[in-house]
């Protein structure tokens, strides 16, 4: 019997002979040698959705913000919301423009700004909690915006400017602008990391840092250019010190990278991009990211293509997220919007408007199941032989009390080198307090030479995933 380690994240290569593993709403996490683990990694389950509340008229959720108070803000359809720490909801204003957009906030500490991509604002005053549309002439409306250094600074839609309130303000003065120079194009987005203001067009980017001129306090960093634009104005986020973004420049795209220290990183994997090329669009692409238990996830959300993917700063490794409705059909995650407020990881459901608690002891998407699947590395003959599989244990973590008394576990296989799989059986993973339960499959057939194998379940309980042992049978070449 040998042990089959799961060692990484997903990795379905652009040919399925190197690589077939999926990974949908598990996560790697590498063991300390100090614990002396069984195993190198462990795979576990990503945080359930909790439901916290729902707005008073449901609609597609576009945007949630924490501001430097502490409140919470939500936009449904064209309601702006204040939610107390109870989460209860409060309507405090409208957008003027009907959209469906993404939303962004940033707040100087005494007022917050919202820009939704029209020409219209809403300027919040955090200490009432009130909000007023912007009728400062010089707003000219934005996709995103950020603070640093005492100004909101913003993307002016369809020009290659950004611009920036006052100090301490939520005025804003007409000669407060800078402009992309190093490639021609549109400034699409811009964000605020450390001491520096990232600023995207389609094609490249550049860096800023408050140099304390005048009109405008900010210059770019000579000599310093961003070889990757962006791929969307939404396809931008942070995470601590770093900046993320989809990609794409002069000579490819769709490529996620990683900024810090004023240069740009690629963290994306061959076989990711190879995924993200076959979408039809990427423009509408939707970076957030939280932090739970040391690990920091920045996800990847394709609306289009209805797909979530998701990295893992900790461990550098990917895996896909997924909503699975009642009929089994995958989804993208539900809560594509983001924030920590009333200690809690909090987030916002696209779909409909509900505010969820993202919790690692949550099995379900607010009381729907997840649906946890990991593939396996490929099982082939060391001559390409005819090989027997005898049997196969899933090492997982069972007999937890959870909302699924008899949880099942189901192995599937593929005989076609990771083309196709055909589900085998399924096997209970133990009940309630059947904690040295071991998930076993028997005779589970022969291939030419080469199986892969992959693990499945839907269950409302607590486990977790070590890998595999298999029993291979290898068979004498045909002469």
């Amino acid at each position: 019997m040998s042990r089959v380690p799961i060692l990484g994240g997903s990795y379905n290569q652009a040919s399925l002979i190197a690589g077939a593993q999926r990974a949908v709403n598990l996560y790697p996490e590498r063991n300390s040698e100090s614990a002396q683990a069984p195993v190198n990694i462990t795979h576990y389950p990503r945080p359930g959705l909790r439901l916290l509340s729902t707005p008073p008229a449901g609609g597609q959720g576009r945007g949630l913000y924490t501001a430097t108070n502490g409140d919470l803000y939500a936009v449904i359809n064209q309601a702006l919301y204040y939610i107390d720490p109870n989460f209860v909801w409060h309507q405090i204003g409208s957008l003027l423009t009907a959209s469906t957009t993404p939303v962004y906030i940033a707040d100087n500490g005494i007022n917050a700004l919202l820009v939704d991509g029209s020409a219209f604002g809403v300027n919040i005053t955090l200490s009432s909690r009130t909000a007023l549309a912007i009728a400062d002439p010089n707003f000219l409306g934005g996709d995103r915006i950020t603070f640093l250094n005492f100004f909101m600074l913003l993307n002016q839609p369809h020009s290659p400017n950004f611009y920036s309130t006052m100090a301490v303000s939520a005025t804003f003065n007409a000669l407060f602008f800078g402009s992309l120079t190093e490639w021609p194009g549109n400034c699409i987005a811009v964000i605020a990391s450390e001491a520096a203001l990232w600023v995207f067009g389609p094609y490249k980017g550049e860096v800023w840092a408050d140099a304390g001129t005048s009109p405008f306090a900010f210059q770019v960093l000579s000599g310093v250019i961003i070889e990757h634009g962006l791929a969307g104005p939404y396809a931008l986020g942070r995470q601590d010190v770093n900046v993320y973004w989809l990609s794409q420049s002069p000579e490819g795209a769709r490529m996620a990278m990683r900024g810090a220290a004023n240069a740009a990183q690629r963290i994306s994997t061959h076989a990711i991009e190879h995924e993200w090329l076959t979408y039809a669009k990427v423009s509408d692409c939707i970076v957030q990211s939280y932090q739970i238990r040391g690990h920091a996830f920045i996800l990847y959300h394709f609306p289009t293509v209805d797909r979530t993917w998701c990295f893992d700063e900790a461990t550098q490794e990917w895996h896909e997220e997924a909503f699975y409705d009642v009929n089994g059909i995958q989804h993208r995650t539900r809560d594509t919007f983001m924030a920590y407020a009333y200690g809690k990881n909090v987030s916002l459901d696209w779909s409909n408007g509900n505010l969820y608690q993202r919790d690692e002891t949550i099995f379900s998407d607010n009381g729907i199941p997840c649906v946890y699947i990991r593939g396996m590395p490929h099982l082939i003959g060391e001559e390409f032989e005819r090989i027997t599989l005898w049997r196969v244990i899933a090492d997982m973590e069972c007999g937890n009390v959870g909302n699924t008394p008899n949880p099942l576990v189901t192995l599937q296989l593929s005989r076609d080198r990771g083309r196709s799989f055909v589900t085998h059986s399924v096997q209970t993973m133990g009940k309630t307090g059947q904690y040295v339960a071991k998930p076993t499959f028997n005779r589970c057939g022969m291939a030419a030479y080469d199986i892969v194998a992959q693990l499945s379940w839907a269950a409302d309980v607590k486990t977790a995933l070590n890998g595999a042992f298999v029993v291979i049978e290898p068979h004498e070449l045909d002469v």
